[in-house]
């Protein structure tokens, strides 16, 4: 029979049990290996030991174990000999009918560092320049195109003004593309819903011709969000088609699922020079979670450390700006987007998107 701890111990993420006082009793090998140490040198150790500055985390373990309550806080970072961004679960720890301390979980985000979204955002700008002085030029060609067309009549110069004309438009629209790339969300009230089910009609005739069945799950009580359409449905779109090309051919559970449902989340408020220096450094936030669920062969751990990295791909075509941008445009609409993936195993998704402060 299979015990309790070799179970914990083949879980893929840390799992500590800290006593009443906040002392180390337990930690999983994925543990020992995240912070470097095995559990005989960290035995007892109070959490300031072990995270340097984790007022935050301090904050959360003595209020799960005031209320009794499960907390959660996504994209925090914390110092434990090297910055780590990770997602922490704190639960409270009952044997038999007393509280006798709390467990704490952690996962960390292999996703983009604060140098990594400034090299992306850096990229953005100098396609968006870029675009900016092919598109004058390109202007300048189609008009004279434009005006060589009314001149008398000669069909092969004709034939060559319709080209140009055709391929100036074409160009255009690239560049358009890159230009929208770089503008801000214009916010407005929607409904998720119908940005996915916009998503899923654009992306039909993909879905029929992959032969994949997607299965929706929406909560109906989700209030309006503020976003930006445009930009909600270009994400939407890519994680559609990430998902049917993830998905084989010889497959036989060709599924693509797509949920949405409200999470409660404790958050880090943050400004530019880190975080906030306050009283109150942390709050409630209600979001909306859309997930992406496919069958298809899943993402190594190194993979997932990398594919929203600007211009990483494995696709034979693929620019390796798509998530990367997905990322840039739910966090310009105050949101996250993350993975959970393993090879064989089918990848998932999760566009978290803040819901009205009115709905908290």
């Amino acid at each position: 029979m299979i015990s309790l701890e070799a179970l914990i111990n083949n879980l893929d993420e840390v799992v500590c049990l800290f006593n009443c006082e906040g002392r180390l009793a337990f930690i999983n090998k994925v543990g020992e290996e995240f912070f470097g140490r095995n559990f005989k040198e960290i035995r007892n150790r109070p959490l300031d030991a072990l995270f340097s500055g984790s007022d935050d985390i301090e904050m959360l373990f003595q209020k799960t174990l005031s209320e009794g309550r499960l907390y959660n806080c996504k994209e925090m970072e914390i110092d434990i000999g090297r910055v780590a961004n990770v997602d922490i679960h704190l639960a409270p720890f009952y044997s038999i009918d007393s509280l006798d301390g709390a467990i704490l979980c952690i996962r960390e985000n292999l996703s983009l560092t604060e140098r990594e979204d400034y090299q992306f955002d850096h990229l953005l700008y100098l396609l968006g320049s870029l675009a900016h002085e092919i598109k004058n030029p390109l202007s300048g060609i189609k008009g004279a195109a434009q005006i060589l067309k009314t001149a008398p009549d000669n069909t092969e110069a004709g034939e060559c003004v319709s080209l140009i004309l055709k391929e100036a438009d074409r160009l255009n629209a690239v560049l358009q593309g890159y230009l929208t790339m770089t503008r801000l969300p214009r916010f407005h009230q929607l409904n998720v819903h119908e940005v996915i089910e916009h998503a899923l009609r654009v992306m039909d005739p993909a879905v029929r011709e992959c032969a994949v069945a997607v299965e929706k799950s929406y909560d109906p009580s989700l209030p309006y969000i503020s976003g930006d359409e445009g930009k909600l449905l270009q994400v939407f779109i890519n994680l559609i088609k990430n998902a049917l090309e993830a998905i084989e051919p010889a497959r036989g559970d060709r599924i693509l699922s797509i949920s949405t449902r409200p999470s409660n989340e404790y958050v880090l408020i943050y400004d530019s020079a880190g975080p906030v220096k306050s009283k109150k450094r942390t709050k409630k936030r209600r979001w909306v979670v859309v997930n992406f669920q496919d069958s298809g062969v899943g993402l190594s751990r190194d993979e997932i450390g990398r594919i929203f990295l600007p211009l990483y791909t494995k696709k034979e075509k693929g620019s390796g700006l798509g998530l990367a941008l997905s990322k840039k445009i739910i966090k310009d609409h105050g949101g996250i987007i993350k993975v959970k993936s393993s090879i064989g195993e089918g990848s998932i998704f999760s566009v978290y998107l803040p819901l009205p402060a009115t709905s908290a």
